[in-house]
């Protein structure tokens, strides 16, 4: 598996610095380095570990078959032609790189491959022509030729780039219509605007016409049966309004600017003229056609070896390539070479999986090879030939609803449990058919680390959310997590927000927290669900924040896993937590903070021993917090030291034992956003006693003498009066008592709340 996700790994970085890779050989080529070319390298490499994967992967009569012929026409370079040797090694990997990697592709699966990953692709494209012209920077066509016009940015070929943006502009263009995203929209729209501006090429402006043409028919196809009159009489009219526009744009480009040159070189003069063979050939092959009798005539003419091997990439570069590929293919490497090439051609797109943009994307790419030439033959246009197929592989799939889940709180290999709930609830919604992904922050341990987290936390919110298209972007803890959500939320159609509501992110206890709850007011404006941990929280989101009720789900954090938190006997228990078995042990399990009442239990505990009560109790506070020395001090205050024993927060295994330890659990928060309190349900289903402040999210389960004792909030006398009231029970009276603990802890089971989240995403 490890192997697995390093070659994923490699084939991901591989694809990403496709764009990086032509720049550099642009650079090479414009300031003459003779130096081998860092691309033809990287993608040489690249060549050689696809024929692994496929040795590995029993495609070995067809590499055999390869691997022949390679040898073959190298010896008979190196015997009877004076080619450069270089030069013919090259040629034949770059001609025979295509069906290789179509292939591969076919094999291959990586599901982080899809079109988006290609969108991602074709902005670093767009990008690297757009920001050199921003700084006056980069390669014009006008210095090589000067009556022409057009910039291609960082890169110095223009056929090649022309190639890939057309190519693969149906699938982009395709996810572009589709995505729920406005932001992205317009900025594609306008990147690529200026792009068919700048370039200028015929295959740049044709190619797009083409491809709108081609989407607005499947559109048609798709939609037309379920169309309103009036949206069908909207379409009727959309042909006539892009024909216009067309006409009106065409006359201010640099491609039209282009085309009169050529009209004029050629002494052209009318649409007659422009019909003629000639000037066809003028016109769309640059007089390349002309030559192609010159080339024929040389081949023909050539030993029986020749016609069979090909006259060598050499002897083409001293004559002229034709730029129309399958010329340059067959010319170059012979009929044995062709044969073979479309062998392994048909081997490969024989299992062909390619359909509907994909497939139209493989003929355009088809088309231009035999106008415009640099497309079958070049390594950096046949990957994303090649790709195609793993492409179409991957939009065959189960239409799962996908959900972005966003959330400051998740658990990591230090902090497992810092958000356990988030990561069970993805979890499960991943079991019942959801596609999920994260933009999550862990638990950071220094100031700089939390800082740089949550700008990263922000940044991947807003760019997941604008070039993904998310069914649901499904946000945990409101004020800290909800602002990147909150503009992609604004700024996209049919995406739902849902924000989940945990404590004080939207009731503050303290002053310095009124600032989160002012935050979630402006973000739960935007929400079209709000998830909350109780009937309490309920209330607060009605009557504080004007929620609707039928818009207020109530889902409590995850819920318990009853199947771990039950009841074991006492005496192991102990046991493995290392407490005597001679006390009996009252517990606090609980952060040491502000209003979560450790300080009541330390007070009861102090009335206890006042009263003479405490001989045979012992005393347990688990936890840890900002406030650790101040309840030190209050301990050492009340001379409590010998009766508490202190631990730091535990793993859930280890809290199994520690409830079961326990003869009663003190759950004594006074937090107004204490919005559940799990730790009380998880006492609960180990069947171990329950005394708890009467008061928030903590009176949702905990039922004054029926399934536990609760005790005015703050009130420590009242508290030491429930100890001693537990203590004056009888055994039938304790089963009873356990009885409906465990009976409420299984209704906040894990799988007993299943429906309650899925309802929120139906």
């Amino acid at each position: 598996m490890k192997k697995e996700k390093k070659f994923n790994l490699l084939v991901i970085v591989f694809m990403l610095v496709q764009p990086l890779l032509d720049v550099i050989t642009s650079i090479q080529i414009n300031n003459n380095i003779n130096a081998i070319s860092i691309s033809l390298i990287i993608r040489g490499l690249f060549f050689l570990i696809v024929l692994y994967y496929l040795l590995k992967n029993k495609e070995r009569k067809f590499l055999f078959l390869f691997l022949v012929y390679f040898l073959l026409a190298i010896s008979y370079q190196l015997a009877f032609t004076k080619n450069n040797f270089i030069v013919e090694i090259s040629n034949i990997i770059q001609i025979f790189y295509l069906p290789i990697l179509i292939l591969f592709f076919n094999k291959y699966n990586n599901k982080n491959i899809n079109d988006k990953f290609v969108l991602i692709l074709y902005f670093i494209y767009l990008n690297l022509i757009l920001v050199p012209y921003l700084f006056g920077i980069g390669y014009d066509i006008t210095s090589r030729y000067v009556n022409k016009k057009g910039f291609f940015g960082l890169f110095y070929f223009g056929n090649e780039i022309s190639g890939i943006l057309i190519g693969l502009l149906p699938i982009v263009l395709n996810y572009v219509i589709k995505a729920n995203n406005y932001i992205l929209k317009f900025v594609f729209y306008l990147e690529l605007l200026l792009v068919i501006y700048l370039v200028g090429t015929k295959t740049m402006f044709l190619g797009t016409i083409i491809t709108i043409i081609f989407l607005y028919i499947r559109y048609l196809k798709q939609n037309y049966l379920f169309m309103s009159d009036k949206k069908r009489y909207i379409m009727y009219f959309l042909p006539i309004i892009f024909i216009l526009l067309v006409v009106l744009i065409f006359p201010k480009t640099i491609m039209y600017s282009n085309l009169k040159t050529t009209l004029k070189y050629y002494k052209i003069d009318s649409l007659k003229e422009a019909t003629t063979i000639k000037n066809i050939d003028n016109i769309l092959y640059s007089n390349r056609l002309d030559k192609i009798g010159k080339i024929n005539n040389k081949f023909v003419s050539s030993k029986y070896q020749t016609v069979m091997y090909g006259l060598g990439k050499t002897v083409l570069l001293s004559v002229s390539t034709l730029e129309i590929d399958i010329l340059d293919i067959f010319f170059s490497i012979g009929i044995f070479g062709t044969i073979i090439y479309f062998l392994l051609f048909s081997k490969a797109y024989r299992n062909n999986s390619l359909r509907d943009i994909y497939d139209f994307s493989f003929i355009l790419f088809l088309i231009m090879s035999l106008f415009s030439g640099h497309i079958l033959i070049k390594t950096n246009v046949s990957i994303y030939i090649a790709l195609l197929f793993l492409l179409s592989k991957n939009s065959i799939k189960i239409d799962k609803k996908r959900i972005l889940l966003v959330s400051n709180m998740y658990p990591s290999k230090k902090y497992k449990y810092y958000g356990s709930f988030v990561k069970n609830t993805k979890e499960f919604l991943e079991k019942n058919d959801f596609e999920i992904d994260l933009v999550v922050i862990q638990k950071q341990d220094t100031f700089i680390k939390k800082l740089y987290a949550y700008f990263k936390f922000y940044f991947m919110s807003i760019i997941k959310g604008i070039f993904n298209n998310y069914d649901y972007i499904y946000v945990h803890f409101i004020s800290h997590s909800s602002l990147g959500a909150v503009f992609t939320k604004i700024f996209s159609k049919d995406t739902k927000l849902i924000l989940n509501a945990h404590g004080n992110d939207v009731v503050n206890d303290l002053e310095s927290e009124i600032k989160n709850v002012n935050k979630s007011k402006n973000y739960i404006k935007y929400a079209d669900k709000v998830v909350v941990p109780s009937n309490y929280y309920k209330d607060v989101m009605m009557k504080e924040y004007e929620v609707k009720e039928e818009d207020i789900y109530v889902y409590p954090s995850g819920g318990v896993d009853t199947k771990l938190f039950k009841n074991i006997d006492m005496n192991q228990a102990k046991k493995k937590c290392k407490l005597k078995e001679e006390y009996n042990y009252i517990g606090y399990i609980s952060r040491i903070e502000k209003n979560k009442g450790y300080d009541v239990f330390i007070k009861a505990i102090n009335e206890l021993k006042e009263e003479n009560k405490i001989d045979n109790k012992r005393f347990l506070i688990v936890g840890t917090g900002s406030l650790e020395e101040e309840m030190n001090n209050l301990i050492k205050k009340y001379d409590l030291i010998d009766y508490i024993e202190l631990r730091s927060m535990v793993s859930q295994e280890e809290l199994v034992n520690l409830y079961n330890s326990l003869d009663i659990f003190v759950f004594p928060t006074y937090r107004k956003s204490e919005s559940l309190g799990l730790v009380g349900l998880e006492a609960m289903a180990c069947e171990t006693f329950v005394i708890g402040s009467d008061n928030y999210g903590v009176k949702d389960y905990l039922k004054n003498n029926k399934n536990g004792f609760a005790f005015e909030p703050k009130n420590y006398k009242d508290l030491k009066n429930k100890i001693l009231d537990y203590y004056e029970l009888n055994n039938e009276q304790l089963i009873k008592f356990r009885k409906k603990e465990r009976e409420t802890a299984l209704k906040y089971d894990i799988n007993a709340n299943k429906d309650k989240i899925l309802e929120v995403f139906k």
